[in-house]
């Protein structure tokens, strides 16, 4: 973990580059000088629960608990506040939106937990393609960023459909994002 993002690091700063880094709870523990890093070179630090447990096994109360612990940890190894969260594993869906309620009441700002897809273990179709709130007062949902091609949302954000797809084919799908959609792409990988 430690050498690889390292190298990932190294990557951004030579091109000048910034990034969200949604880092586990038991990784700062055993990797403080690599979150402080992260910080000291001008990235964004957010969470990524404690030890990247589907939110969807968790009730309301284990989820707080979860959640804010990882916060804590982040916190005190940093020295900054955390404010985004992601879900492992996009396990925030049409069942278990109490979940963004929690995120807001332990000091969460956003959330980028919700995948606008069809996909047999994680994702919510109907949920909006581009950052949203379910409620006005509800804290900002950034999903990963989908094409939409006829009715269906396709994924175009990275992780796993990344290494599956030709590198064209992505390019010319968050293309289209930013020219007919006029939205930038939020891209990930781990």
């Amino acid at each position: 973990v430690e050498f690889n993002t390292g190298r990932v690091l190294d990557l951004f700063a030579a091109q000048g580059r910034f990034a969200t880094f949604f880092v586990l709870g038991w990784i700062a523990e055993r990797h403080p000088a690599l979150v402080r890093r992260i910080v000291a070179e001008g990235h964004e630090l957010a969470s990524h629960g404690y030890d990247h447990a589907s939110v969807q096994r968790f009730t309301p109360e284990q989820f707080r608990e979860d959640v804010t612990r990882t916060k804590a940890i982040l916190e005190a190894v940093s020295g900054v506040q955390v404010r985004g969260y992601r879900a492992p594993s996009y396990s925030i869906n049409a069942h278990n939106l109490w979940a963004l309620e929690v995120l807001a009441e332990t000091g969460h700002a956003y959330s980028s937990s919700i995948y606008p897809i069809r996909h047999d273990l994680y994702g919510m179709p109907e949920a909006p393609r581009f950052p949203f709130r379910i409620r006005p007062d509800a804290i900002l949902e950034i999903p990963v960023t989908t094409v939409k091609l006829g009715r269906r949302n396709y994924p175009c954000g990275g992780g796993g459909y990344f290494r599956l797809l030709p590198y064209g084919t992505f390019r010319w799908m968050l293309r289209r994002v930013n020219e007919q959609d006029g939205q930038s792409g939020l891209f990930y990988f781990h």
